[in-house]
């Protein structure tokens, strides 16, 4: 669980600054999104044997692996909504799951210490 306490919220932070790309940049974007491939390929490593629910975390990090291809195929083709809104709801997605799982695992760990 301590993993998760260092992991989720900067998971969490860096999937928020991918959506102000606005304010910070295709640069950026494009950065943050490398960083947070990083981040999610060491915390499943660490974490892998402790998952709760795998099949939530295997789609967390599914939906991750689909907005950063779609994201880069977005770069090569111009034009395509479809691309647009598949980019913008698995990153959402990807988000709303970090959340559930950790307040998942914050549960189920209050119950065990009881």
């Amino acid at each position: 669980m301590k993993k998760d306490l260092i992991f989720t919220p900067i998971l969490f932070a860096i999937g928020i600054a991918l959506f102000l790309l606005r304010t910070t940049g295709m640069m950026a974007h494009m950065v943050i999104s490398v960083v947070g491939l990083v981040v999610l390929v060491v915390y499943t490593i660490l974490t892998k044997n402790e998952w709760k629910v795998p099949a939530v975390e295997v789609i967390m990090r599914a939906f991750y692996g689909i907005a950063l291809i779609s994201g880069i195929v977005i770069k090569a083709v111009h034009g395509v909504a479809a691309l647009s809104t598949i980019h913008k709801v698995s990153g959402t997605l990807f988000v709303a799951l970090i959340i559930v799982s950790f307040v998942y695992k914050l549960a189920t760990n209050k119950k065990v210490e009881k």
